[in-house]
């Protein structure tokens, strides 16, 4: 079948792409990252800065159904992120709530506290936007950090998005208080 009569969702269930740089590989989750990314969801260095709820997930093998699932749907599309030096998967970027029809999406990432400050962050998220400008067709990407999270702030500002507002967010590890958070745009 001629790939230019299938939709863009169709061509990424068929193949889901990867995406790299020189440090940096970004390809589809599979089921043996599943520990070290349940490590990492519920590592509570960054437990403190999610905006969801992690004990939801319970295990590692919920956590990848989860991913599973939103593959088949493609409604948000999760990436992990490869340490190319030694092939250790290092993090998840991610568009979330990605609407072909409107050409919008919301950027997310979580990497391992031990990979911290290195740029990590800003070059995982600056392929995958990259890929949603090129290849997706957005024209908005929105992103959102707590107030107490100047670095994950840092990023967004190296990757071109500026400050639109404060939000509350009451969902998630914290759903018994409201987390302030700043809510940043990209116009592609």
């Amino acid at each position: 079948m001629d790939t230019k009569q299938l939709s863009l969702q169709q061509q990424l269930r068929m193949k889901f792409p990867v995406l790299e740089n020189e440090r940096l590989r970004l390809r589809k989750i599979e089921s043996e990252d599943s520990e070290l990314l349940f490590q990492y969801v519920t590592d509570p260095l960054t437990q403190r800065h999610m905006s969801f709820q992690p004990d939801t997930l319970l295990f590692p093998k919920r956590l990848f159904r989860y991913f599973e699932e939103t593959y088949r749907n493609l409604h948000d599309l999760h990436f992990a992120v490869i340490w190319k030096e030694t092939g250790e998967v290092i993090g998840i970027c991610s568009l979330q709530q990605w609407s072909e029809l409107n050409g919008k999406a919301r950027l997310g990432y979580l990497i391992s506290p031990s990979f911290w400050n290195l740029g990590i962050a800003t070059e995982a998220a600056g392929l995958l936007l990259r890929f949603g400008a090129e290849v997706l067709g957005l024209n908005e990407v929105e992103a959102r950090c707590g107030v107490d999270n100047p670095a994950s702030e840092r990023v967004l500002q190296k990757l071109g998005l500026s400050f639109q507002a404060y939000a509350d967010n009451s969902v998630g590890h914290r759903s018994d208080e409201y987390c302030r958070l700043k809510v940043y745009l990209l116009r592609l």
